[in-house]
C-alpha cells in the first residue's frame, strides 16, 4: 500500500507520481525537492492501485509536474475513475489534458504574471494556483482584478520558506520576522517559524493572510468570489490540513461536472468526441 500523504488524511484525495528523483522544474522553496522533507522516497515511484483508491480523487504528481512524461502521467491517470493534473508549463495548452488541471501560474512567484487572464478560461481548469509571498502582492493583486471579467477560479498558495527569511522581512527573534508596520505600529505582515505538517518552515502567520485578502478586495465593488486559499483562514488561526480546506475536492467535481455537460472528456463507459478517448 502506497503511504498516504499526510495532510490528506481524513478526504478522498489520492497522490501519484510516477516520475523519480528532483523535479526540474526546481521551484523556489519546493519541499519536494527539499533533502529529505517530502513524505516518500522520491528516488521510487509512488503509485496506488485502483483498488486503494477505489471512488477516491487521485491527483497526479504532487510535487513534481503533469506535463513531464506526461504520455506516461495520462495513462496512469486513467487507470482511475477520478483524477485531476497539476502543472506550471504550457499553461495555454491545458486544454489537451484528459481531466481537469489545476495551473500553477507563477512558478516563479517573484517575477510578473505574463500570461493574461483572458487567455486562460479553459473548460478543463480546475483552477489558477497562484504563489504568494510578502514582495509579489502587486503582480497577485493585478491578475486577480484582471480574472473578474471572466471570474477564473484562483487559489492562493502562501510561500512557505526553508533556508532564507522571507523576502522583505527582518528577523525579530528565532520565531519571528516581519515587515510593513502601519502607520499606528501594528506589524500587518509577520511570519513565524514552526512546523507545518512534518516540516518546519518560516509560515505566514493568519494576520498577513487576512492582510492579503483585504488589499485583494478592497478596490472591488462587488464580492471577491473567485478567490480562496489554500487552507482555512479561521482568524487568528490558520489549518492547512485538506480535510477542512476541500477545495480540491469541490473544484474537482466543480470541472468534472462541466466538462461532462459538454461531452469533453470521457470517464469509463462514456462516449467522447476527443481524440484522447482512444488512449
Amino acid at each position: 500500500m502506497v503511504m498516504r500523504n499526510p495532510k490528506q488524511v481524513g478526504t478522498d484525495l489520492f497522490d501519484c507520481r510516477i516520475q523519480t528523483g528532483q523535479c526540474p522544474n526546481a521551484c523556489n522553496q519546493c519541499f519536494y525537492n527539499r533533502d529529505g522533507a517530502y513524505y516518500q522516497d522520491i528516488n521510487q515511484p509512488a503509485i496506488p492501485t485502483p483498488e486503494e483508491v477505489g471512488d477516491g480523487i487521485v491527483r497526479m504528481n504532487c510535487g513534481h509536474d503533469s506535463n513531464i512524461q506526461k504520455d506516461t502521467v495520462i495513462a496512469t491517470a486513467q487507470k482511475y475513475r477520478h483524477f485531476f493534473f497539476n502543472t506550471s508549463m504550457n499553461p495555454r495548452k491545458i486544454w489537451d489534458f484528459p481531466g481537469p488541471v489545476v495551473l500553477t501560474l507563477n512558478p516563479h512567484e517573484e517575477e510578473p504574471i505574463t500570461v493574461p487572464a483572458e487567455e486562460l478560461d479553459f473548460l478543463n481548469l480546475m483552477f489558477i494556483r497562484l504563489r504568494v509571498s510578502p514582495t509579489n502582492l502587486p503582480y497577485i493583486i493585478d491578475f486577480v482584478h484582471a480574472s473578474q471579467a471572466n471570474q477564473l477560479p484562483i487559489v492562493l498558495t502562501f510561500m512557505a520558506y526553508y533556508d532564507q527569511l522571507p523576502p522583505g522581512m527582518i528577523k525579530v527573534d528565532d520565531t519571528h520576522c516581519r515587515y510593513l508596520e502601519s502607520p499606528n505600529g501594528e506589524c500587518l505582515a509577520e511570519y513565524e517559524w514552526k512546523v507545518r505538517h512534518i516540516n518546519s518552515y518560516w509560515c505566514p502567520s493568519p494576520n498577513f493572510i487576512a492582510y492579503v485578502l483585504e488589499r485583494l478586495s478592497a478596490p472591488l465593488t462587488h464580492t471577491l468570489r473567485n478567490v480562496s486559499v489554500c487552507g482555512t483562514l479561521e482568524y487568528p488561526k490558520f489549518n492547512y490540513y485538506c480535510k477542512d480546506c476541500r477545495n480540491c475536492e469541490t473544484y474537482y467535481w466543480q470541472t468534472r461536472k462541466r466538462m461532462k455537460e459538454c461531452e469533453w472528456l470521457s470517464y469509463p463507459g462514456e462516449d467522447s468526441h476527443l481524440p484522447w478517448a482512444a488512449m
